[in-house]
């Protein structure tokens, strides 16, 4: 049970907090989990939002690449004789590690891997990890249980190392600053992916299914076509739709939408409609999206539609 404790010696009374290290990572996971939820919902100003970000970056790498594993260790070795300082952090590192994947998985089964699902998964296991931690401590006989002190000094605990143990620290830092910033690189610098336009066409019903696979020469077909501007600025896009027969090496314009204008994050849904020219088995229909400037060259993005075509 995490409260306050009285002791009570003579005259004098004395209050400390039992499972201070179970406390103060309870109280941590839920700054992460309200600083998340604020982060989509409170706006804020540039330089605080950038602050923000930073402080949540830090305790998100905390929670993922460390607090797990250590609550992990708290829970299977309660005793304070069990494991020395490097041991249990070490430990603390390789579970986080070992759980994050595990974690994926579960959710990945149950429900999703957004950010609000993990945040969420995290911190419930952090919780379930940290009562049984507790319920393990509290059943051992007084003075038994692992209880780190809060008041640390590291320049008399970094002194009173012996060299192999310092080693070891350092190495196990080193470890985590490159992991630390590895996933800072991945979560803070987007991939170039996240900037390319999309482009997609549907079939009947609006989904990505469904689509013309038999026509008659001459028969209207139509699609939905999806642009969404992801560039970071306008864009003036332009849609080519080409019948290639690749038997016969034959290519026809059969329809043009365009050109129009896109701010970024804008997008444009509009239905269009070609006719194949040819009968033929495994035609091709392409649909050619141009930026503004491109002429004569290979299309900016290229969608590809197969189909058979009668004659009647």
């Amino acid at each position: 049970m995490i409260g306050e404790r009285t002791e009570v010696a003579g005259s004098s009374m004395k209050t400390t907090i039992p499972h201070k290290d179970i406390a103060l990572i309870l109280l941590g996971a839920s700054v992460v989990g309200i600083m998340v939820f604020a982060a989509g919902s409170v706006a804020l100003p540039a330089g605080i939002k950038a602050l923000f970000a930073f402080i949540r970056l830090i305790l998100g790498l905390a929670y993922v690449l460390y607090v797990p594993g250590y609550c992990i260790t708290a829970a299977l070795f309660p005793r304070a004789d069990d494991l020395d300082g490097i041991e249990r952090n070490g430990l603390s590192l390789g579970l986080s590690v070992a759980w994050v994947p595990v974690l994926a998985l579960i959710l990945n089964w149950l429900w999703d891997l957004s950010l609000i699902p993990v945040m969420l998964g995290l911190l419930a296991s952090i919780v379930v990890f940290s009562g049984a931690a507790v319920w393990r401590r509290e059943r051992l006989p007084a003075g038994e249980a692992f209880a780190p002190s809060m008041a640390w000094r590291p320049r008399p605990w970094w002194r009173e190392l012996p060299t192999l143990d310092r080693r070891v620290y350092l190495l196990s830092a080193g470890a985590l600053l490159v992991a630390a910033l590895a996933a800072a690189w991945i979560f803070l610098i987007p991939s170039p992916d996240e900037f390319m336009t999309e482009f997609y066409i549907l079939g009947r019903g609006g989904l990505a299914e469904d689509y013309p696979r038999v026509a008659v020469v001459g028969e209207p077909l139509r699609v939905t076509m999806g642009i969404v501007n992801r560039e970071r600025e306008p864009m003036v896009y332009r849609v080519e739709v080409w019948a290639v027969d690749p038997w016969n090496d034959e290519r026809r314009l059969v329809n043009e939408i365009g050109p129009f204008s896109l701010m970024p994050g804008e997008a444009i849904q509009q239905e269009i409609t070609w006719r194949m020219p040819w009968a033929g088995d495994d035609l091709i229909t392409d649909f050619n999206l141009y930026t503004e400037g491109q002429e004569g060259v290979e299309p900016y993005r290229l969608l590809r539609l197969w189909l058979n075509v009668n004659k009647s």
